[in-house]
């Protein structure tokens, strides 16, 4: 009896599905519910909200799962890959080459919306530029003066400003030095008084030594006397 060799079939598992992959017709329904938004936020950043709603628009047309997050990413990388072929393309018309057409199915679409705004900025510049240059000469010659002027006019105001600190602080610097006059006389007369007074004491007191000794009539008489000459010293002395 022949031996019956059981053969084993294996099978592969199968290889995972990116979930992430785009397809041309996903790509092409995201960028048209996005370019919409985009437009509608005068060519701004589109709210968070909007993404999922991008999203929904894509699920329920081609039956997918995308989120908010892969449609922002998509859209993303649509947009450097735009870049690139714009650049490419105005390359090739500066270089006076063979212009180069873009064959990336969504360049069309995604040059509408950005090579407007693009070509609008220029225009701008351009309009500038030329009111700029339309400008006749007297114009700029006055507008140089007018900035001449104006210089001139904050010059004199800064120097005015500092002249009128310089004479704030003399006038401060004045009036400390005149009180400071007025208080060193005011001790110079206390100083002078009392030496006055002093001296004046220690003379009436050499007089009584000397009347002591003299004898005891004469200094009962001067003693009488050294009060009406004191009394009459201090009264001249106040008295100037």
């Amino acid at each position: 009896m022949e031996d019956i060799v059981a053969v084993a079939v294996v099978k592969s598992p199968s290889m995972p599905v990116r979930d992430d992959i785009w397809s041309e017709d996903a790509t092409a329904t995201l960028i048209e519910a996005w370019g919409e938004r985009y437009l509608g936020a005068n060519r701004g950043n589109i709210r968070q909200q909007h993404w999922q709603e991008l999203a929904d628009a894509v699920n329920n047309r081609h039956g997918l799962n995308r989120t908010d997050i892969q449609c922002k990413n998509r859209i993303d990388t649509v947009k450097k890959k735009y870049k690139v072929e714009k650049a490419r393309v105005s390359k090739s018309k500066s270089e006076s080459e063979e212009a180069y057409v873009s064959t990336w199915p969504f360049f069309q679409t995604m040059d509408g919306l950005f090579g407007s705004k693009i070509t609008k900025r220029s225009k701008k510049r351009q309009a500038r530029a030329a009111v700029e240059e339309a400008e006749a000469p007297s114009v700029r010659k006055r507008k140089r003066k007018e900035e001449k002027y104006g210089e001139v006019a904050t010059a004199i105001e800064r120097l005015g400003e500092i002249y009128e600190r310089v004479e704030r602080k003399k006038q401060i610097g004045i009036i400390e030095l005149e009180k400071q006059r007025m208080k060193f006389m005011q001790e110079l007369e206390c100083h002078k008084m009392k030496m006055l007074v002093e001296s004046e004491i220690q003379i009436q007191k050499m007089r009584h030594a000397a009347a002591a000794a003299a004898g005891t009539t004469t200094a009962k008489r001067y003693s009488a006397s050294a009060p009406t000459a004191l009394s009459s010293f201090m009264t001249l002395l106040f008295s100037n």
